[in-house]
């Protein structure tokens, strides 16, 4: 495993359309994952999601989280990491629509109609890494 620097995180996940997974801890100390759409913004990743998710109240009492960002798909290579989680409300509407354009394009859909509606309600999960490490078995899996 490799430790990455800004530049190489930014190239690693420019253009990659799949979510990222966040671990977390809930309030009775159990761990739990979440899969969401991302995008890189500088040195710093961003999500959205409703404010009554359960997710913003267990990272607003414990902003430490982990996360991931791979395919499912052989061979198997991606980024890892921990940092801190900070919930943003006032930025939930311009992040949800900054990665409506990545995830869904300009294509009007059933999701996008539903994202727009309730845009309102929606705040930004800023996640400042603290440590990332990149893994690729490309050379291990080559004969999958």
């Amino acid at each position: 495993m490799q430790k990455l620097d800004k530049l190489t995180l930014e190239s690693i996940l420019s253009d990659i359309k799949i979510p990222i997974r966040i671990a977390f801890l809930k309030s009775d100390g159990v761990p739990n994952i979440i899969s969401l759409w991302y995008e890189q913004i500088g040195d710093k990743i961003y999500c959205a999601t409703q404010k009554s998710a359960k997710v913003v109240s267990y990272l607003e009492k414990n902003p430490t989280c982990g996360f991931e960002i791979a395919s499912d798909k052989p061979p198997y290579k991606g980024i890892r990491g921990s940092g801190s989680a900070k919930i943003i409300d006032e930025m939930g509407e311009e992040i949800l629509k900054i990665l409506m354009k990545k995830y869904l394009g300009d294509k009007e859909s059933t999701l996008s109609k539903i994202l727009k509606k309730n845009v309102k309600n929606e705040v930004a999960i800023e996640i400042t890494p603290q440590q990332i490490f990149h893994y690729d078995y490309s050379k291990r899996m080559k004969d999958i």
